[in-house]
Formats: structure tokens, C-alpha cells, sequence
């Protein structure tokens, strides 16, 4: 197909040119065919990526975080590459003007990376975390005094689950900067500590027993070592302060233990006779105080009148007065 198309010359005479939309058609036609290549390429090389990273990381779950990350780049690089070849392939005369593009390029590089310093520092964060990996997938650690479980590690952001099955979105940058306190990595094992108070009239040798005891019939409670063992780690004014120390295999089962531990201890407690104590105070008073106090409280209390015996008094009362109020005008 052919569309003539004017123009006009230096000389004022009008010139026709010839307009091949087939070849326009041709180079739109082979960019759509290597896009479409592009894409089903890189959905092959995922899926098949995918799988073989899941194998791989069943026998050795550390490695999850660093093949995740490898893998999204190399999709990156495959559709970079992808695009700009069927780009080239479609339009040649782009090969002419390249080095204008890349000048262009340059200067507006220099723009976006002002103007996008937060977003770039969360990438080159997300590739730090993903190679060095002081956190990986699915550790459990506490970020801002949250537990959370480390559920996806991506590019801009990482996601982490908490206890009660949220989500934080927390971008890399502020990620890399935070303490994070892991409590999977080298050992999961933690120690789990139970504070509980009793009276000082109490045992404390039985107490301390009955501790023990609870401890290890638990199934969560891991016996290593001298634990579980109890101390005495405080008396005050009201109590005992007694610690129960043992250990569990991670900190979601060391946060149930403790509770199921209480629980327990509680109700041998009540059993063995042994007094978890309540606030006290003692009041000592000066001898004449203490005397009027006692006879305050110990003098008897008048009786109340009925309503009808009263109500009889006062009417008594009025007839004496009309009775005197008689007397005196008779007089």
C-alpha cells in the first residue's frame, strides 16, 4: 500500500512523496511478535526457575531468600534484553540515533536518580539484604517490638507477617537500618522464664519443687543442661519472687509453654497450700489514738425509731404546747 504525500521545495513547486505503510506495518508487526517471545520467554524461564528453586530449597531452606532474589533478576534482564531487541529489530534506523539517546539518557538519569533517591536506596537496600541476608524467609524475629515471621523479600519492600496474621510493608532502606532481633538464626531454642511471687509464710524448697516438676512434665520443655531449674530472685514487702527457668525449641512455642506453665503452677499451688500473696499494709498508731478509735468503733450505736412511735412523740409534744399556749391566755 502506497499514500502519496506534498511537500513544498525551496523553489515553490510541489513535490511528491512515496509512503510505504506496509513497511510500517511490518516493523509494528515483528516489535509485537518479539515482545509477545519476550513475555512467553520469561514466563518459561520463571516457572521453570521456580520449581527448581523449591527443590533446592527443601533440602536447605537458607538458600530461599538468595535464589528468590537471583531469580526476579534474571527476569529483569531477560525482558530488558528481550524489549530492547525487538525494538532494534523492528525499528533499525534507532541504531543511527543511538548515541543521542544515550546522551539523553544520561542527562535524564542524572534527574530521576535526584528526584528518586528514597526509591533507589530501597533497591540497592533489597540487593543488600538478599545477598548478605541478615534476615531470610520465613525467620521469625521482632521488628519495633513486633514478632513477626519474615514472609517475602522483593526489590522495593519486604513483607513480614506478624502473630496475629498481619502484614508489615517495610521498605528496605528502613529494614537495613533497624536492629532486628532474630530469633531463628544460629539457634532457635529459647529460654523461657516465669516470674511468680509467693507469700512468706509459704515453703519456698516445696514451691520451688512444684516448679520444676511443672516444667518438666510439659512436652515443649527442652531439658538441657541444669534447666529447668527455680531461683529466688527478690523479696519484698509483700512476697517471694521466684523465677522459673526453662527452655523451648522456638519463641512461638516458648510464648505458649509459659502460658500453659502459669496455669499449672497455679493450681498446684492451690493444692500444696502455698499462698500467692496480695498487697499488705500494716498500721501502727499512737496509744491515744488508738483508744479513741477503739472506742468509736465499739460504742453502741442508738436504735433507730419506728416511724409510727415518732410520729406519736410529736404529736405529743404539739399537745403539751397547745395546752401551755391555753394555760397562759387563761391567765
Amino acid at each position: 500500500m502506497f499514500i502519496y504525500s506534498a511537500k513544498a521545495d525551496h523553489s515553490s513547486t510541489m513535490a511528491f512523496e512515496i509512503i510505504d505503510i506496509s513497511a510500517y506495518l511490518l516493523s509494528l508487526i515483528v516489535f509485537v511478535i518479539g515482545l509477545s517471545a519476550t513475555i512467553i520467554i520469561a514466563y518459561v524461564v520463571d516457572h521453570y526457575l521456580h520449581r527448581r528453586i523449591k527443590a533446592i530449597v527443601e533440602g536447605n531452606p537458607g538458600l530461599a531468600t538468595s535464589y528468590s532474589f537471583v531469580r526476579r533478576l534474571l527476569l529483569v534482564i531477560i525482558i530488558m534484553i528481550g524489549v530492547s531487541s525487538a525494538t532494534f529489530a523492528a525499528f533499525p534506523a534507532l541504531g543511527a540515533s543511538i548515541a543521542s539517546i544515550f546522551v539523553a539518557a544520561g542527562f535524564a538519569s542524572v534527574v530521576i536518580g535526584l528526584a528518586a533517591q528514597s526509591t533507589l536506596s530501597n533497591i540497592f537496600a533489597g540487593m543488600t539484604i538478599s545477598i548478605f541476608q541478615p534476615i531470610r524467609i520465613d525467620e521469625a524475629v521482632m521488628f519495633r517490638n513486633e514478632f513477626c515471621f519474615v514472609e517475602d523479600i522483593k526489590l522495593m519492600y519486604s513483607v513480614l507477617r506478624t502473630w496475629d496474621n498481619r502484614r508489615l510493608m517495610v521498605p528496605n532502606s528502613i529494614l537495613q537500618n533497624e536492629v532486628v532481633v532474630n530469633y531463628t538464626r544460629t539457634d532457635p531454642t529459647k529460654l523461657t522464664p516465669i516470674i511468680v511471687s509467693v507469700s512468706r509464710e509459704s515453703d519456698l524448697n516445696k514451691a520451688m519443687q512444684i516448679m520444676v516438676e511443672a516444667a518438666k512434665r510439659h512436652p515443649d520443655c527442652l531439658p538441657i543442661g541444669d534447666l529447668p531449674k527455680a531461683q529466688v530472685m527478690e523479696i519484698s514487702e509483700s512476697g517471694v519472687t521466684l523465677r522459673l527457668l526453662s527452655r523451648a525449641k522456638d519463641q512461638p512455642t516458648s510464648f505458649a509453654m509459659a502460658r500453659d506453665l502459669l496455669r499449672d503452677i497455679k493450681k498446684e499451688f492451690e493444692s500444696n497450700g502455698i499462698e500467692i500473696p496480695y498487697p499488705r499494709r500494716y498500721i501502727i498508731m499512737e496509744p491515744k489514738i488508738k483508744q479513741l478509735t477503739e472506742e468509736v468503733l465499739l460504742k453502741p450505736k442508738p436504735r433507730r425509731q419506728s416511724r409510727k412511735k415518732k410520729e406519736e412523740q410529736d404529736a405529743e409534744v404539739d399537745k403539751k404546747r397547745e395546752d401551755m399556749n391555753e394555760q397562759g391566755s387563761a391567765g
